[in-house]
C-alpha cells in the first residue's frame, strides 16, 4: 500500500480504538497512530519516512523490505521497547497504527511474512499497490471516516 493509504487505515484503526484506552492525550495518541502507520516502510528506501529522517539506509542494511519490520516479532519488540521509556497509553498508539500498516500490506500480492524470521508462511491478497483496486480502498476509507466522524 502507498503512504496515504497507510494513513487513512491509521486513521481508521484510529477511530475504532480510541475509546478502548486511556490514560493521555488523545491528540499525541492519533499522532503516534500515524507515525506507526507509515513506521514500517523504514526499510524501504524510497518510503516517505526515508526521505524525511534518512534512517532507512540503516535499516533497510539489516533487513530487506516487508522483513523483519513487517512481521509480528518486531511489532512486539518495538511495544516492550516503547513501554519501556514511556506508557503504556503511547506504546498502545504506535503499535495500533503499526499494525494497521501490517494489515494493508496483507491485502497486496508482495504480501507480509507475518511470521518472520521464524516462518515463510505469507499473508497476501489480490490489490496491487498503486492500481486502481487501492484507490477504491482508499475511497472506501475515506468514505468510513468521515461516516464515523460525521455520526
Amino acid at each position: 500500500m502507498l503512504f496515504h493509504t497507510h494513513l487513512l487505515l491509521g486513521i481508521t484503526f484510529f477511530l475504532f480504538t480510541k475509546n478502548s484506552f486511556s490514560g493521555g492525550n488523545v491528540i499525541i495518541f492519533l499522532i503516534l497512530v500515524l507515525f506507526g502507520s507509515i513506521l514500517p516502510d523504514i526499510d524501504e528506501s524510497k518510503s516517505k519516512l526515508n526521505h524525511w529522517f534518512g534512517l532507512g539506509k540503516i535499516a533497510a542494511f539489516f533487513s530487506r523490505h516487508r522483513g523483519l519490520f513487517h512481521s509480528l516479532i518486531f511489532t512486539l519488540f518495538l511495544f516492550f521497547l516503547i513501554s519501556f521509556f514511556t506508557r503504556d497509553y503511547y506504546a498502545y498508539a504506535v503499535i495500533i497504527g503499526y499494525f494497521s500498516h501490517l494489515v494493508g500490506d496483507a491485502f497486496t500480492p508482495m504480501g507480509i511474512q507475518i511470521f518472520y524470521p521464524f516462518s515463510n508462511f505469507k499473508l497476501k491478497g489480490p490489490i496491487k499497490v498503486g492500481h486502481f483496486g487501492e484507490t477504491i480502498i482508499m475511497v472506501l476509507l475515506a468514505l468510513v471516516i468521515v461516516k464515523i466522524i460525521l455520526f
